[in-house]
């Protein structure tokens, strides 16, 4: 069911409307291709096919019915993989969390979701998740669990992909009921800039931004020399909307062997890239910072490696720099969101490095309709900044059971509110300046904090940045900047005070500097403002 706005592309793939679509159409191409990798466990397309149908059967059998919600706890892996097939199979909405979130937050993201069925592994390193379960109390007591590795709540996983269910018939049954416009994810979605919003993706959401996507990358990869089915790496967390349909969907969509790994590891992510000869690789700005800045790095062979892609955070003239020296000779970068699409928009191979050090993200892919506005909603001319208002199919329906957020997050007629300050140029190239909610106000002044930490940056062995607003009585605002040093060195804080006091205007140039270790990270590896603005502000208000 398309959308008859857009016209669909084509590409060497079909477009086909499931990701249990995808998974069937593999399997006959060629049966005993590695689909799926974790360390020493391999699943070939055909066992991928048998699993998926299986664990489909398992779900039917514990009572699971169209548009029931199947919480995940479950790190990046096989399992979950078979997970979000099978569930999306039956018509279910699964429900991807992190193994790394707390109590509190299983507690009020359970609470909103209201599962049917709770699947999870009983812990991942310092993280016991049947603890947490357990914790959660009586009001979760109707639940069904399933715990991968143990049958402590009555069935584990294992036991779900061996049992015979005979339900193929009523499988098929339900297979046939399904449309693109059905729930498929519910990604808990802004927690570093607010209350978590829960997102509820469809089938068109999820499986044609897969399409989309994979088209992107086939073209580029073939530029860069790279054809056929290849390897691919998947190491975000799958609650985040990049760490599902892009790391695993795109590649299961384009037929590749995805290679899985529990969490983003530096050094694994390089261990595993020589090792496998992956082509290309996936993350945000910080994660390569972070690649770039050990002292190791040239150790590793990553000649295999054709393609860099980031998003999520501006690319610095220096950074590309750094990642064509040493990791990839071609960079690409991608906007986008949960909510309008996990990627709307790439730039090219050729594009000029200072215009993606400016903000540009590429131009829109063709289903996507793109608008900039101002304050109170009016469309703006190109060149002039306002907030980017995104249309068309990628974009969500809406959120789950939070009317007074898609009120905030949607315009009438449908269009994502992104939150994101930008302009189109005259040629439709859209430019990103930062985020609306993380604007600092200096008296009358607006700053945006990447303006502050692309200069830091730019000082001799300053790694990472992260600049905040701290309240003040006379100016409302002033910015106080963290800074985490290049491994293994030092920075000169008066000379860093220096240089921006010479490259900023004076309300941007920060009040103080502090200097850490290691500047917190997102669970997806951007800068984590927020956290550092609530650590700080405890400090003061305990110091009175």
């Amino acid at each position: 069911m398309e959308n008859p706005a857009f016209e669909t592309p084509k590409f060497d793939v079909p477009h086909l409307d499931f990701y249990w679509q995808y998974v069937d159409h593999w399997s006959k191409i060629d049966p005993d291709f590695p689909s799926l990798r974790q360390g020493d466990r391999t699943v070939t397309a055909g066992q991928f096919k048998q699993k998926v149908d299986q664990l489909a059967q398992a779900f039917l059998s514990l009572g699971i019915k169209k548009g029931d919600r199947i919480v995940s706890i479950l790190p990046t892996g096989i399992d979950f993989v078979l997970t979000l097939v099978a569930a999306a199979s039956v018509g279910a909405i699964l429900v991807p969390m992190d193994v790394k979130f707390r109590t509190k937050d299983l507690e009020r993201f359970i609470s909103h979701a209201k599962p049917s069925l709770i699947l999870s592994v009983t812990g991942v390193k310092d993280f016991n998740t049947v603890e947490k379960i357990k914790r959660l109390g009586d009001q979760f007591a109707g639940i069904t669990k399933v715990l991968v590795g143990s049958s402590e709540f009555g069935r584990s996983f294992e036991e779900l992909l061996k049992e015979k269910f005979g339900l193929e018939k009523e499988l098929e049954q339900r297979k046939r009921s399904l449309t693109v416009a059905d729930g498929s994810l519910i990604i808990f979605t802004g927690g570093t800039t607010g209350v978590p919003k829960a997102a509820l993706l469809n089938n068109l959401n999820t499986v044609f931004m897969s399409y989309i996507e994979y088209g992107f990358f086939r073209r580029t990869l073939s530029q860069v020399g790279i054809d056929g089915r290849i390897k691919s790496l998947a190491a975000l967390p799958p609650s985040h909307v990049g760490g599902t349909v892009e790391l695993i969907g795109m590649p299961l969509v384009g037929g590749f062997e995805i290679i899985l790994m529990e969490d983003w590891n530096p050094y694994k992510v390089l261990e595993v890239t020589a090792g496998q000869k992956i082509p290309w690789m996936g993350g945000v700005p910080t994660m390569y910072a972070i690649l770039l800045s050990l002292p190791d790095l040239d150790t590793f062979d990553l000649s295999c490696v054709k393609l860099a892609a980031l998003g999520g955070e501006r690319v610095s003239l220096e950074l590309a720099a750094g990642i064509k020296e040493k990791i990839a000779p071609v960079i690409v970068v991608g906007y986008g969101s949960t909510e309008a699409g996990s990627a709307v928009s790439y730039t090219e191979p050729g594009d000029n490095p200072e215009w993606i050090d400016q903000g540009y993200v590429g131009k829109p892919f063709s289903t996507v309709m793109i608008k900039v506005v101002d304050d109170a909603g009016n469309e703006v001319s190109r060149g002039e900044l306002g907030e980017l208002i995104i249309g068309g199919p990628l974009v969500i329906p809406h959120y789950y059971n939070m009317p007074e957020e898609d009120e905030a997050g949607f315009t009438t007629d449908g269009w994502c509110k992104t939150g994101d300050l930008g302009y189109l140029a005259q040629d439709g190239g859209i430019y990103i300046k930062g985020r609306i909610k993380q604007i600092i106000r200096v008296g009358s002044y607006t700053v945006l904090p990447t303006e502050v930490e692309e200069e830091a940056t730019h000082y001799q062995n300053v790694g990472l940045a992260a600049a905040i607003g701290v309240p003040d009585k006379i100016y409302g605002e002033v910015i106080w900047l963290y800074i985490a040093p290049v491994w293994g060195t030092t920075v000169d804080i008066d000379g860093l005070m220096a240089h921006l006091k010479e490259n900023l205007a004076a309300f941007k140039v920060p009040r103080k500097i502090i200097i850490k270790d290691d500047i917190p990270i997102t669970r997806i590896g951007k800068s984590d403002r927020t956290a550092l603005k609530n650590e700080l502000m405890k400090t003061l208000d305990e110091n009175g």
